[in-house]
């Protein structure tokens, strides 16, 4: 196969997806670039997502399906890589949709710029409503690499994963996606990073080729769902504490922390209290903290809400 034609693998985790997962697959199919491959990752589904699954890969031969337990998505995105024979892979979330020329856009795009991982824009479409256009991620035409890359991503993650087109070999260098349960929905902004840090080079590209479906049942569908594996990935972040990351991880805890007040659910902060206050303050502040959280948690809040409130007015 020539370099300007080479084999793309989809890799699609699919868990109790079955009532968004064909309009994703006719989404492939309508692919003007057609030397792909698809690897739906069963991962332990309880509804017919398997049979689903199982009909696609009867219609069309460059199906594959693997079956799993449960895993989440670092798991099962790792063992669809393990099965791609393309040497470029693309991840598509099952209930998300592709712009028609994708891929054709896209590959062109990376392989002239000789890049190791691609990602492009693309539309956010909330509630469900798979036409709206009004909002989007942002991604802007730009080269990534080395130090000063590695600081944007600890202060952003910066890539929608559906959108990614990567090199299997920099995948495997580096180990694939992280497998920890409480990284989560976050697991591939550690794996960027890692990729920076590894001397891999991104390309950003302005064009919207996604249409990211929101729904109640997103597993990012909830502020909470998306904080706590965040902070855990920080608390991990390749590269170090940088003031970027150390920034990113005291905005995303300090609006943790109130929601979960609000929500009267505080004790849900216990376990995150002492690694995040060991890197987020120092000195006389990080033991008044330590302390009023053990003596009561509101008087925690109070302090916390004062010391936040302080930084927010300077910042």
């Amino acid at each position: 196969m020539s370099q300007s034609s080479p084999l793309i693998s989809i890799v699609i985790p699919a868990y109790n997806c079955a009532l968004y997962v064909e309009e994703t697959f006719r989404s492939v199919q309508k692919q003007d670039f057609q030397d792909w491959e698809i690897i739906f990752v069963n991962d332990g589904s309880t509804d017919n997502t398997a049979e689903i699954l199982e009909s696609f890969a009867i219609e069309d031969s460059r199906v594959i399906v693997i079956k799993q337990e449960n895993g989440r998505q670092g798991r099962a995105r790792n063992n669809g890589i393990s099965h791609a024979q393309g040497e470029w892979i693309a991840f598509l979330d099952s209930d998300d949709l592709w712009a028609e020329n994708k891929f054709s856009f896209q590959i062109s795009r990376t392989l002239e710029a000789n890049v190791d991982l691609s990602f492009t824009d693309g539309f956010i479409c909330l509630a469900n409503n798979m036409n709206l256009r009004e909002f989007r991620f942002g991604v802007t035409d730009k080269f990534y690499q080395g130090n000063n890359a590695i600081l944007e991503f600890h202060a952003q993650n910066r890539i929608p994963t559906s959108t990614v087109l990567v090199k299997k070999s920099a995948l495997l260098e580096v180990g694939g996606f992280p497998e920890k349960l409480d990284v989560q929905n976050c697991e591939d902004y550690l794996l960027w990073v890692t990729l920076l840090t590894n001397g891999k080079k991104f390309l950003g590209i302005s064009e919207p080729l996604l249409f990211y479906r929101i729904h109640d049942d997103s597993s990012t569908s909830t502020d909470l769902n998306a904080m706590r594996p965040l902070i855990n990935a920080l608390l991990e972040m390749p590269g170090g504490f940088t003031f970027e990351c150390i920034q990113h991880l005291k905005v995303t805890f300090t609006k943790f922390v109130f929601r979960l007040n609000e929500l009267g659910d505080l004790k849900k902060v216990d376990s995150l209290l002492i690694p995040v206050l060991h890197i987020i303050y120092s000195g006389i502040i990080k033991h008044i903290l330590v302390l009023s959280w053990k003596i009561s948690p509101q008087i925690f809040i109070r302090i916390f809400w004062r010391l936040s409130k302080t930084y927010m007015i300077k910042g």
